[in-house]
């Protein structure tokens, strides 16, 4: 769950060998022509660099994919495939018995991890450069948080009872185990997204709180929040709810009672209120630059982090995101949302973007039948317009380095390279 979750559920045969049988080293023509066809579908005609490159296309179902280093990792229903990039050469593939559900990357230590599920969930380490198999466990009901720095943390449990496992990433092995409750506020946010944390913050039903280390496991400190009332079990602040969020060493506990709202700021070691700000907004807390993007249900406001004083809201917008250093991506609470980026000193907006998401330095704008991807230009500060793609899901889209990719809404799986 994400570092803003409302603490309501206080608060997802055998391999073939390795060798030449599992190493894909050439295609057919009438293949190469195929995908050829396929990529002038998807972007037109190559565009001059810098632009949009179209790179790769596979016209087949995709149940997983992740960008790294270079490569392109590619799941389908029954098998795991490597692709250079920008070349788009398979370098190998391994079929697997059970579906093959999700994929995860670790860089550093060279592993991908493989969770397949058909009848009985496995999560399966794979030698990212070669295929080869490293390990693999049975893993009912566990659920993997991040692949990253060498180890694979999970989160199991029920009932109220639960744990968090550290797993060496090349040969499957515990370094550690912290029991959670499995119905809290887990975060921070980076922890879901690379594992980009030095710590991780467990906060229970109850307001028990401890930090302890990603490394390994060691409890850095604890204490208790005090949550009042039960908290509510989903995303929505109703009348009486409190929710946790942790933004770089501070926590936010923010909190709706009948008659009263407030937000506090603590120190985490240790535990200690900085500040608390009262009648303010109240919900889930995020880094915005120079304030916190407070959003709730309604609008989306900036606070100064020093003392929780309300510095702008914004009724147009139902929440925001930190985009560079001045300016923030928000977008509003409509079904069919629009977007904009606005001053993140001001909350003033400096442009509209339409419908359109943010991943990572990319801005993806749909118009119709065409999604048009733009980059930050460093020569003058604004946006630059790379080239656009047909008929893709561009809320499906991901990025790795220099590499877009996005499924289309005719089942073809398209890579881009973004200059």
């Amino acid at each position: 769950m994400a570092g803003e979750t409302p603490l309501i559920d206080l608060d997802r045969a055998s391999p073939e060998p390795p060798g030449g049988e599992s190493i894909v080293r050439s295609r057919s023509a009438l293949l190469a022509i195929v995908l050829v066809a396929v990529l002038l579908a998807l972007g037109g005609s190559v565009p001059a660099r810098p632009g949009l490159t179209p790179v790769l296309a596979l016209d087949e179902p995709v149940t997983a994919a992740e960008l790294s280093a270079g490569s392109l990792f590619l799941g389908t229903p029954t098998e795991v495939r490597r692709y250079a990039l920008p070349t788009g050469v398979r370098q190998w593939s391994r079929r697997f018995d059970l579906t093959v559900e999700d994929l995860w990357i670790d860089s550093g230590s060279g592993v991908l991890l493989v969770l397949s599920d058909g009848g009985e969930q496995r999560l399966t380490a794979l030698e990212a450069a070669t295929g080869r198999p490293l390990w693999s466990e049975v893993s009912a009901d566990t659920v993997v948080v991040t692949v990253s720095r060498g180890g694979v943390l999970t989160q199991e449990g029920m009932n109220g009872e639960g744990a968090l496992r550290m797993l060496d990433a090349r040969t499957g092995r515990t370094l550690w185990t912290r029991d959670v409750d499995p119905g809290g506020f887990l975060g921070p946010d980076e922890l879901f997204h690379g594992g980009g944390s030095p710590w991780i913050v467990a906060v229970g039903a109850t307001g028990s709180m401890v930090l302890f280390s990603y490394a390994d496991g060691h409890e850095i400190a604890k204490g208790k929040l005090r949550l009042g009332s039960a908290p509510p079990a989903d995303r929505s602040l109703p009348s009486d709810s409190a929710s946790v969020s942790v933004v770089g060493d501070r926590l936010y506990l923010s909190r709706r009672v009948p008659g009263r709202a407030s937000l506090t700021a603590y120190s985490m070691r240790p535990l200690t209120p900085l500040w608390q700000s009262v009648g303010g907004p109240v919900g889930s807390v995020s880094d915005c630059g120079p304030v916190l993007c407070v959003a709730d249900t309604r609008w989306v406001s900036g606070v100064d982090p020093a003392g929780g004083q309300v510095r702008w809201q914004q009724p147009s917008w139902g929440i925001a995101y930190r985009y560079d250093r001045d300016r923030l991506f928000a977008y509003d609470n409509q079904e069919d949302a629009e977007a904009a980026l606005i001053d993140a000193g001001t909350g003033r907006e400096l442009r509209p973007l339409g419908h359109s998401r943010q991943l990572g330095r990319l801005i993806l704008r749909t118009d119709g039948v065409r999604t048009w991807v733009s980059v930050p230009d460093e020569a003058t500060g604004d946006l630059r317009t790379a080239g656009s793609m047909a008929d893709v899901a561009a809320f499906r889209c991901q990025i790795g380095g220099d590499y877009l990719l996005c499924p289309t809404l005719r089942g073809v799986t398209g890579v881009w390279r973004v200059r």
